[in-house]
């Protein structure tokens, strides 16, 4: 029987569907029975491809063939003495393997292209990041400087002055407090950005954790005469294998974006298991994790923001300045959860506001797993 009907009565592969495409039968030992036409000009520097290897025209040919096969999906290999490469279509006959094969070139070299200027621009970002970091004290000294001697005049520590001259003043010292809140914010972010993270995982006790933080921000909250308010499930497991600094770092900064959100009632905080329903809906199924609630009475966030909300590279062209810091802010918090393998998001509570919920595993042989 001729190989075009036997190919034909196999039904494995229809020739007259793949006139545009190479088309030989390879054995199993990887030598050339038949081809086509088209498959020997994909190769014009050899007269002849029957009873020769695979091997010798394409890189790793037989195991790229076995591979495809195994996939079940095409395979992308490189044509050896030329510049092209071929995407490659295989079934399995009788010990042998039909191959299809049409010029990907151009394909391919696109893909690359827009990788290769995906890792430019990642180390471009890495290189920003980075430069941005080393300038920090270069940058925030002078804002200090002007907030501690602006504060020191209105004080009366150069004499007296005017009460023009004090207006003046609190206006000079509150936008300077404010650009060196925005600029910490924005090193924060760039320091999430660059990965510089000296990882420290260990046991902690996470109630005590978040315990800590609300106590470091008891004078903001205070200020504002917000009550806080913290939750802890009875039947919360305490112990965490984590980094307990990145935590602490990440929560603080959720905590503070939220409070300078909120100007009346309360923050509330609550630490519970996660459900299974949570840990399924977040790719989290195959883990144990902490579900942790942030909730303020007057928070003041949209539902139409939160498409956005940790995304401050989507508000360049709008003009909030507050949405942007607190863009900024929360991207850092996703940023960090990332690195603790962890999620948060925002979603909409019917009759109560935004709430911020995030997952952060527990378990030593997540961490474990995932950095094998």
């Amino acid at each position: 029987m001729g190989i075009r009907n036997f190919l034909s009565k196999t039904r494995v592969i229809d020739i007259q569907s793949c006139l545009p495409d190479g088309v030989i039968l390879v054995t199993t030992e990887g030598v050339i029975q038949w081809n086509n036409d088209v498959a020997t000009e994909l190769f014009p520097y050899v007269s002849s491809l029957i009873n020769t290897h695979i091997d010798r025209y394409l890189e790793d040919g037989l195991n790229s063939i076995i591979t495809a096969v195994r996939n079940n999906k095409p395979a992308v290999v490189k044509a050896l003495e030329t510049n092209r490469y071929l995407e490659l279509t295989v079934k399995s006959i009788e010990g042998a393997y039909v191959v299809s094969m049409r010029d990907a070139t151009k394909q391919y070299q696109t893909v690359n292209n827009i990788i290769e200027g995906h890792e430019n621009n990642k180390k471009i970002n890495r290189d920003k990041n980075t430069f941005l970091i080393k300038l920090a004290n270069d940058l925030k000294s002078p804002l200090h400087s002007i907030i501690g001697f602006s504060q020191a005049i209105v004080d009366g520590l150069g004499g007296e002055v005017t009460e023009k001259q004090e207006k003046y003043l609190k206006i000079i010292n509150k936008n300077s407090s404010d650009l060196l809140y925005f600029f910490n914010k924005l090193l924060e972010l760039s320091q999430t950005e660059s990965d510089s993270f000296d990882k420290d995982v260990k046991f902690f006790d996470i109630v005590n954790s978040i315990g800590s933080v609300i106590k470091t921000c008891e004078q903001l909250y205070s200020d504002k005469k917000l009550e806080m308010n913290l939750t802890v499930d009875e039947e919360l497991k305490h112990t965490v294998y984590s980094d307990e600094k990145a935590f602490k770092l990440m929560f603080e900064t959720l905590l503070e974006t939220i409070i300078k959100a909120t100007d009346l009632g309360s923050v509330d905080v609550s630490i519970q298991n996660a459900d299974e329903q949570y840990l399924l809906t977040h790719n989290l199924s195959n883990c144990t994790g902490i579900l942790i609630t942030l909730m303020s009475s007057s928070n003041g966030i949209l539902e139409s923001e939160l498409p956005t909300l940790f995304d401050p590279y989507a508000l360049v062209d709008k003009s909030n300045k507050r949405s942007m810091v607190r863009a900024i802010a929360l991207a850092s918090v996703r940023n960090i959860m990332n690195y603790l393998h962890g999620v948060v998001w925002a979603e909409t509570v019917p009759l109560k506001g935004t709430a911020f919920r995030m997952i952060l595993p527990f378990e030593k042989e997540v961490d474990e797993q995932r950095n094998v």
